[in-house]
């Protein structure tokens, strides 16, 4: 029996993945075991770096006893950091081949999906990653995106979500299971959520696994890597050295507390938004929003700039509670900037979200958001 990193790494993801049912069986599926193959495949998404090509190893490994279906490969470029992107796309692909798995590839222009939506170029990338995989998702029939998120990761990203002033949804961050967008029947899975970073570099060196490393992952410029490098580190050392533990824990409460809510949530929304009749829009209907409780009405407009590609990665609980009593406070209201080059407005009983209007030549966009509702 054999012992040591690669092991244990192994062992924790494979209890990880049972414990969550992170590919459970659908009807129609054929039996899985050594041999077998499953209905349905799964979607693994690599970058070239540690934590996604230890993500795609270990996965191999557990397809092979039957705890995962068959997996296809998926790497998105971003079109940022030049050559050093096209090594990464042309390392991953090189991998797939050689361990004999199907590599879905395609190229985004993140810096100017960026510019046209107003974002930051980490956000714009991730809502580009999103729609890739479950573009990929779709054409392969998979049902779940497997990502190499790590406890670390999960640490990072609570951390950074509180001190940014986040809602319920920010502490329940990086979920085992969650839904990849609205409306899709495919699921995000994250079956590295249970060990660290310093595990997954442990298990592919006794694997003698090569990886690629982003420069940009030690650049300060980054928050992220502020986090990573200096806050927590810190927090250990002053505070509690299972600090990890501790965030990781608390996203555990949050995420039972958000399933109650997420239910409650939806109920609602399919009271009181609707679809606008020239598409490309929600209507919110404010009579009705305005008696419901401040959490209810946040998540609403979070919801709905979600849905519309916005990102909300600018959307913190104190931006969400200014445009929500914006909204409220006048029954003509907007345009109110709004994530994703969107914007909400209100006229009267009518609150929508939607992108920003396009005024015709040598009309402001002002003008046009006059003319279109009648107002000097």
């Amino acid at each position: 029996m054999t012992s040591g990193p690669a092991a244990t790494f192994v062992d924790r993801v494979r209890e990880t993945v049972r414990r969550h049912d992170l590919f459970p069986s659908a009807p129609g599926d054929t039996p899985r075991g050594p041999g077998g193959r499953s209905g349905a495949c799964a979607l693994v998404a690599v970058s070239g770096g540690p934590d996604s090509v230890a993500l795609l190893l270990v996965l191999t490994d557990l397809a092979a006893e039957g705890l995962v279906p068959p997996l296809v490969v998926a790497h998105l470029h971003h079109g940022l950091r030049a050559g050093a992107a096209d090594e990464d796309e042309a390392f991953v692909a090189a991998l797939a081949a050689r361990m004999g798995l199907a590599c879905e590839t395609a190229r985004a222009d993140v810096p100017a999906e960026a510019r046209a939506q107003g974002l930051g170029i980490e956000e714009a990338a991730r809502l580009a990653r999103r729609r890739f995989l479950a573009d990929a998702a779709r054409r392969r029939g998979a049902r779940q995106v497997a990502l190499g998120h790590t406890a670390d990761d999960r640490a990072e990203t609570v951390l950074f979500n509180v001190l940014r002033g986040t809602g319920i949804e920010g502490l329940a961050a990086l979920a085992p299971r969650a839904p990849l967008d609205a409306g899709a029947e495919i699921e995000i899975v994250r079956p590295l959520l249970e060990v660290t970073r310093a595990q997954v570099l442990a298990f592919l060196k006794e694997r003698g696994q090569a990886w690629r490393e982003d420069e940009s992952n030690a650049d300060p410029a980054y928050t992220r890597n502020r986090l990573r490098q200096d806050l927590l580190p810190l927090a250990r050392e002053a505070v509690n050295p299972r600090a990890d533990e501790a965030l990781a824990r608390l996203a555990d409460q949050a995420a039972a507390a958000g399933e109650v809510l997420a239910d409650a949530l939806q109920a609602v929304w399919r009271q009181v938004v609707r679809p606008a009749a020239d598409g490309g829009a929600l209507v919110i209907d404010a009579d009705d929003f305005t008696p419901l409780r401040p959490w209810m009405q946040g998540a609403i407009l979070r919801r709905a700039v979600e849905r519309l590609g916005g990102g909300l990665k600018h959307m913190s609980a104190d931006r969400t509670r200014e445009v929500v009593a914006a909204l409220l406070a006048k029954t003509v209201a907007g345009p109110i900037d709004l994530p994703g080059n969107l914007v909400a407005t209100r006229r009267r009983r009518a609150i929508r979200i939607g992108p920003r209007p396009s005024a015709p030549p040598g009309l402001t966009a002002k003008d046009a958001e006059s003319a279109k509702n009648g107002t000097d």
